[in-house]
C-alpha cells in the first residue's frame, strides 16, 4: 500500500517515540498522556523546512594552466633570454557570487535553480628596457619596432558564468543516540540527515582576453597582439549532496560532475605598428569549432543558525573546468599565411577558495 509522504513521516516519528517510551519508565508523577511531557519528545518530521535560498560571496584563486609559451624576450649581454611566458600572468584572488533557490516536492523529489559567477580574474606583467625587449619568433622580427622595444606589458583577463537546473531525490531521517534519557528533554545531539542525488543540466561560459602590449619607443603609443576567446559548455550533470543539521549548526557538502559539449571561438585583432602607420602586418582572425569538456564542482560548508529562518554560511570550494580555449594559448608568433588560423582547445581552469554568505530555510 502506498503511504502519502506526510502520513509516512508522522508514522515514522510516532514509531520512534513509542520505541523510546517503551524503553524507559515515566518519571514519578508524570503521565505518558501529559501534553507537556509529550511536547518534550519533539516528534517533528525531519527536515523542518521545505524551501531554501542561498547567497554566497566567493573568493577564488585560479591557477594559470596555459601552455607556458615564451611571449617576450630580453637582450642580456648580447643574448636573448626569455622574459615572460604565458604562465607569468598569474591572476589575483577574484570575487564571485553563488545564488540558489530550491524546494522539496512530493514523492521525495525536489528541484533547484542556481547561478555562479566569478569576475575580475586578471593577471599582468610589465618590463621596461631601452631598446632591449622583443617579441619572439618571426612575428617579432616582422612587425616594425617589435624587435627593439622599450616596454612590453602582457595582460590576461577572464570571467566565468554558470547556471544550472537540477531535480533531486531526498532522503531525510532523524538520528539520536540510543542511550538518551527521555525525560532529559531529548538533549541528545539529535540531528537531521538529508542526502540528495542530483540530476540536472548545466551551462557555463568562460570569456577571456589576452593582450600583448608593446611600446617601441619612448612617447609612442602601445600597439598590441590582442586575442579574445569564448568557451561555451552545456550538458547533463549528476551529483550528490548531504546535510547534517542540529538545532543551531549544520554541515553541508556536495560533489557534482558534468560532461559537456562545447563551442569554442576566438578572434584576434589586426596587428599594426606605431612606426608604420596604415600597414597591417596580420589581418584579423575569427575561428570556431566544437569539442567536449568537463566540469567538476566540490563544496564543504559549515552553517550556523541566526534566527528560525536565517543561517550564516562559511566554506571552501574546488571548481575544475577542462576543454576550454584559453586566450594566451592562441598567440602565434610565426609569420606565414596560415599563422593564427588554428584554434587551440583543451585548456583547463582550476579555481579554489572560500565562500561566505547567508541562507534562508523555511
Amino acid at each position: 500500500m502506498l503511504i502519502p509522504r506526510p502520513m509516512k513521516c508522522v508514522w515514522q516519528a510516532a514509531g520512534l517515540c513509542l520505541v523510546l517510551f517503551a524503553t524507559v519508565a515515566a518519571p514519578a508523577g508524570e503521565s505518558w498522556a501529559d501534553p507537556e511531557f509529550l511536547s518534550a519528545a519533539d516528534c517533528d518530521c525531519c527536515p523542518d523546512w521545505q524551501r531554501y535560498a542561498i547567497f554566497d560571496v566567493l573568493f577564488l584563486q585560479r591557477d594559470n594552466a596555459t601552455n607556458g609559451a615564451v611571449i617576450a624576450l630580453q637582450d642580456v649581454g648580447g643574448q636573448l633570454q626569455p622574459l615572460f611566458t604565458t604562465q607569468s600572468l598569474q591572476a589575483a584572488t577574484a570575487p564571485g557570487v553563488r545564488l540558489f533557490y530550491g524546494e522539496l516536492g512530493p514523492d521525495d523529489i525536489g528541484w533547484e535553480v542556481g547561478y555562479v559567477g566569478v569576475y575580475g580574474m586578471f593577471g599582468s606583467a610589465d618590463r621596461t628596457g631601452p631598446d632591449n625587449l622583443s617579441v619572439p619568433g618571426n612575428l617579432g622580427q616582422t612587425v616594425t619596432g617589435w624587435s627593439s622595444a622599450d616596454e612590453i606589458r602582457p595582460t590576461y583577463a577572464s570571467s566565468l558564468n554558470m547556471a544550472e537546473f537540477n531535480l533531486f531525490t531526498y532522503c531525510c531521517e532523524t538520528e539520536c543516540p540510543e542511550e538518551t534519557i527521555l525525560w532529559s528533554h531529548l538533549n541528545c545531539g539529535r540531528s537531521c540527515v538529508c542526502t540528495n542525488w542530483l540530476f540536472g543540466l548545466r551551462w557555463a561560459g568562460l570569456d577571456e582576453q589576452a593582450d600583448l602590449n608593446v611600446r617601441c619607443c619612448d612617447g609612442d603609443p602601445f600597439t598590441a597582439y590582442s586575442v579574445r576567446t569564448s568557451s561555451q559548455f552545456i550538458g547533463p550533470q549528476v551529483g550528490v549532496r548531504s546535510r547534517r543539521q542540529w538545532d543551531n549548526w549544520a554541515i553541508e557538502g556536495w560533489a557534482k560532475a558534468m560532461l559537456a559539449g562545447t563551442i569554442l571561438s576566438s578572434s584576434a585583432d589586426p596587428i599594426t605598428s606605431s612606426l608604420a602607420p596604415g600597414v597591417i602586418f596580420r589581418e584579423s582572425r575569427n575561428l570556431s569549432r566544437g569539442g567536449v569538456g568537463f566540469i567538476g564542482d566540490l563544496n564543504l560548508s559549515l552553517v550556523r543558525r541566526l534566527t528560525e529562518t536565517w543561517w550564516l554560511r562559511a566554506g571552501y570550494n574546488l571548481i575544475w573546468l577542462s576543454g576550454a580555449a584559453l586566450a594566451p594559448d592562441q598567440w602565434d608568433f610565426t609569420d606565414t599565411p596560415t599563422s593564427g588560423t588554428t584554434l587551440v582547445g583543451g585548456g583547463g581552469l582550476f579555481l579554489h577558495g572560500a565562500n561566505l554568505g547567508i541562507e534562508a530555510r523555511w
